[in-house]
């Protein structure tokens, strides 16, 4: 008949302490046995525990909440959890009980071989922020280690500078690139370059830039057969002339 422990030595309570601070404690039974248990405390008004007592079958554990109450302190009022234990308690069940826990415990118990363990209370504060040491005049050591927060990997923020300094000159290249397309279009005499199909147009529209009769534009060949159709007019006009004056 064994009842294991788990701690087995001290119980740990971890702060703050100005709210319900909770550790565990782990109950195995690794006999053939079946077994009841119960927990008893030096402080039962601090402590709360869960489940108090119970039967444990065969090869099987069970997990007990210990709570730790909140206690407002007073000036003057001494710190006693340092006097603080538990006791756990397990004795083999007979076969022709069927009652529950709460009656077990009440029996007399003295003709079973009742066992017991004691746990020891153990407090962790919470540890107090890091104080840079002051030299002798009374100022902070410049020298003295100062713990920082982790700023991550370095190869992962030279790969992130990298990126930034090649996004920064593709934007100074594509802003010099406007800059230069600007003053090609306010430059008139690189019309001939950046504008080649202005360009095409040009030599036709000088050709038809010419004479304008009655709204109507003169060209070569208009002027042409004009004088071609007033000569033949002329002509003919003098022949029928001469030909009735005879």
């Amino acid at each position: 008949m064994t009842l294991e422990l788990i701690p087995n030595g001290d119980l740990v309570f971890k702060g703050p302490f100005n709210a319900v601070s909770i550790t565990a404690l782990k109950l195995s039974n690794s006999g053939n046995e079946r077994l009841a248990y119960k927990i008893k405390t030096t402080a039962p008004k601090r402590y709360c525990v869960k489940p108090n007592s119970g039967f444990l079958d065969a090869h099987s554990t069970a997990s007990v909440q210990v709570m730790l109450q909140p206690q407002a302190t007073t000036t003057g009022q001494q710190d006693d959890r340092n006097k603080h234990k538990f006791m756990v308690q397990w004795v083999a069940v007979p076969d022709s009980y069927s009652d529950d826990v709460d009656n077990f415990w009440k029996q007399d118990l003295t003709k079973l071989n009742v066992h017991d363990s004691k746990l020891k209370c153990v407090f962790a504060d919470e540890a107090p922020a890091a104080v840079v040491p002051n030299d002798s005049h009374g100022n902070k050591d410049i020298d003295a280690p100062i713990a920082r927060a982790d700023t991550g990997d370095d190869s992962s923020k030279s790969r992130l500078k990298q990126e930034f300094d090649r996004l920064k000159d593709e934007n100074e290249s594509l802003k010099e690139q406007i800059k230069q397309q600007d003053l090609r279009h306010r430059n008139p005499g690189n019309d001939r370059i950046d504008n080649p199909v202005v360009d095409r147009f040009k030599p036709n529209q000088q050709q038809q830039k010419g004479l304008i009769l009655f709204g109507i534009p003169l060209t070569e060949q208009l002027v042409l057969v004009a004088f071609v159709v007033a000569l033949i007019f002329g002509f003919s006009l003098g022949y029928f002339l001469f030909s009735c004056g005879n």
